[in-house]
């Protein structure tokens, strides 16, 4: 056996994961390639691996959206929840809208996919206890956080929609906001009480009428809260908002 023999000639990848790859990198993988829609081979090779070594980190693909989900939830900026209820619930909504924007496709996949990151359990848990603090029952508490991340969530799926582009009435390819604005610029003047809302560009860019949305529904929300006790000067907008910090006797 020659000396190139005995040496084994130019050594080749050694077995078992690459040294600086974990669980966490093969989501952030996924999350750059677009969480709703990377491949498993399109992860491998951002990550400069073989298909198969993705494998040691998650089981398949659906384990590697829910890996993607819980990274994307612990990388965003999230309330406190000692925030008045009113505050804590709008920050809440921003803290989702901003994911969402951050993270590509993420509202698409938070629809469809049944998670619930760790992280999240532990924070949404601590926005109820809020809540109820603030004068709500344990169920309303529950259903104004799911609503109000489900109106984030469709709400931004919706407005990414308006930039699809489809072809109109006559064949035309135009993108589905201005054929929606042109529908409503087609109509009589005067016909509908709200055209004008229809037709104003702020409806059809950005968050279009999330925060209007978002605000009916917290209004409305406030008269779910138990009234203010006699004698006492809470508010329902500052109840369960801790006081000042006590000075030592």
């Amino acid at each position: 056996m020659n000396e190139r023999g005995k040496s084994g000639g130019r050594p080749g990848r050694k077995p078992g994961p690459a040294p600086s790859l974990t669980r966490d990198a093969v989501a952030a993988a996924a999350l750059a390639e677009g969480i709703a829609v990377f491949s498993m081979p399109g992860v491998a090779a951002r990550l400069g691996v073989g298909h198969s070594t993705l494998y040691r980190y998650v089981d398949s693909r659906e384990d590697l959206v829910r890996a993607a989900i819980e990274l994307a939830a612990a990388r965003t900026p999230w309330p406190p929840a000692d925030l008045p209820w009113r505050e804590l619930l709008t920050g809440f909504a921003d803290a989702v809208w901003e994911a969402c924007e951050a993270f590509p496709g993420l509202a698409e996949v938070l629809l469809t996919t049944p998670a619930s990151p760790p992280v999240m359990v532990d924070r949404l848990g601590r926005y109820g206890v809020a809540l109820v603090g603030a004068g709500l029952s344990t169920r309303d508490a529950a259903v104004a956080v799911d609503f109000v991340g489900d109106l984030v969530l469709s709400s931004a799926v919706a407005m990414r929609g308006l930039d699809r582009t489809v072809p109109d009435a006559t064949g035309t390819p135009s993108t589905a906001r201005e054929q929606y604005r042109d529908a409503w610029a087609a109509a009589p003047p005067g016909a509908h009480p709200f055209e004008a809302e229809f037709a104003a560009e702020e409806t059809w860019h950005g968050r279009g009428w999330f925060d209007d949305k978002l605000a009916i529904f917290l209004d409305g929300l406030a008269t779910r809260i138990a009234p203010t006790a006699p004698g006492t000067s809470e508010t329902p907008e500052t109840r369960g908002t801790p006081g000042p910090p006590e000075e030592n006797a």
